[in-house]
């Protein structure tokens, strides 16, 4: 996984990392088991709030140390929606949707990049 995400060899001093984007670190994130584990925990952290939009925030606020701008924030919230749709029947929709979420947030370069 580090590999992937441009970590330097420990044996060589280097002066400055790249840092680069490219398609298998988003594979990674979106087909590694360990890290749909993550955003289920996370999915869960987030799901104690009541409202979507309060989930929404939270997850913001504990992603990005931010909130979420209006138009994220809307977004946010059709998204875990539909999700919540796309797992009718099952008992933790709303979890699972709110994992979803917090997976595509933890696919952001603003969460894995610090600026």
């Amino acid at each position: 996984m580090l590999v992937i995400f441009d970590a330097p060899d420990g044996t060589v001093g280097l002066g400055e990392r790249p840092a680069t984007t490219v398609a298998p670190q988003a594979l990674l994130l979106m087909n590694n088991p360990q890290v749909r584990s993550w955003a289920r925990a996370f999915g869960k952290r987030v799901a104690e709030a009541k409202a979507p939009e309060e989930s929404i925030h939270r997850a913001y606020r504990l992603a990005l140390s931010r909130d979420a701008t209006a138009d994220e924030l809307a977004e946010g919230v059709a998204f875990v929606r539909a999700q919540e749709g796309s797992y009718a029947g099952k008992a933790d929709a709303r979890e699972l949707a709110l994992a979803d979420f917090c997976q595509v947030g933890m696919c952001l370069n603003e969460f894995m990049y610090v600026d």
